[in-house]
């Protein structure tokens, strides 16, 4: 597991954020103010002045990673104090407005910080768990060398396909023409390979008739998204083919069948090991700009 920066310096900045949260409950804890906590008493203004100086340093990370002849220190060191740091901030916000929430800008700013934080550690689990599940589906080969093997395939499909007649020709052409790898995020993030080695045998099935030729079992059967069985049927499909050249074609369908799952399960770690970026930097963004907004109605309307 990838977890190197969180050990960073022997858990460094993780003790550096228990003794923040430690120091942080202690003082809410002893503090007894005329009032029912909230920001605005000494505490709650201190606590708010410590919150929003994390937030802004939090959100210099996203410099700081670019910046790649900087002497402020190793950035494996700012993201072991992001990680730690960032979560220690949900505990000194939340007592800085002492558990006071209402329909307002100061809870939309808190809410934000909160959706920021989840994001942030839902990235931290991306980056643990995925490389390794990454490097075991790559088996050794690259992203390019499976693509290029995945259209060897294509193309020792259409070879027998062409010695199999023009209809079985058109079905295996309009199949690898369906086939889509990494079309969109979402598909990505689902796995589907959508309408393309699923919908080969229905067409088979439709065009072309039964045959009574004896046809060894296929080893792995190949599954539409939907959960039907799809080319198990062609063994029975071909009725000019020989069952040496059919059992070739099945062959080659499952291994690409295989190798397409491969490459789309590729494809959706890398999006989930970077797409959940969109959604923590725009938060952030909006954070800022609600904490902007929070400070001026502190300071120009309270």
């Amino acid at each position: 597991m990838h977890v190197s920066f969180l050990a960073y310096r022997r858990f460094e900045y993780l003790k550096y954020s228990l003794a923040l949260i430690g120091l942080s409950v202690v003082t809410y804890a002893l503090h007894d103010p005329s009032v029912p906590p909230n920001g605005g008493t000494w505490l709650g203004y201190t606590l708010g002045i410590v919150g929003a100086a994390l937030i802004l340093w939090l959100l210099w990370f996203g410099v700081r990673k670019r910046q790649y002849h900087s002497h402020l220190g190793q950035l494996t060191g700012w993201l072991s104090a992001h990680v730690y740091l960032g979560s220690a901030l949900l505990v000194v916000a939340t007592l800085h407005c002492g558990f006071q929430f209402d329909w307002n800008v100061h809870t939309l700013s808190y809410v934000l910080m909160v959706l920021v934080i989840i994001s942030g550690m839902y990235g931290v689990f991306t980056y643990a768990y995925y490389p390794a599940r990454l490097t075991q589906n790559r088996a050794g080969m690259g992203i390019r060398p499976m693509l290029r093997e995945v259209a060897d395939l294509d193309r020792q499909c259409l070879v027998i396909a062409d010695q199999m007649g023009d209809k079985v020709h058109q079905m295996i052409l309009r199949s690898i023409e369906r086939t889509k790898l990494g079309a969109s995020l979402w598909r990505n993030v689902l796995g589907g390979v959508g309408k393309t080695l699923g919908d080969l045998a229905d067409e088979l099935k439709s065009d072309v008739g039964r045959s009574q030729l004896p046809l060894p079992p296929l080893a792995t059967p190949i599954w539409q998204q939907g959960g039907e069985m799809t080319v198990m049927y062609v063994a029975n499909q071909f009725a000019s083919a020989g069952a040496d050249q059919v059992k070739e074609l099945l062959d080659l369908i499952n291994a690409k069948k295989a190798l397409v799952t491969r490459v789309q399960d590729d494809l959706r770690y890398h999006t989930l090991m970077s797409g959940w970026r969109y959604f923590h930097v725009t938060l952030s963004i909006a954070l800022l700009a609600a904490l902007i907004a929070h400070v001026v109605s502190v300071f120009f309307y309270w």
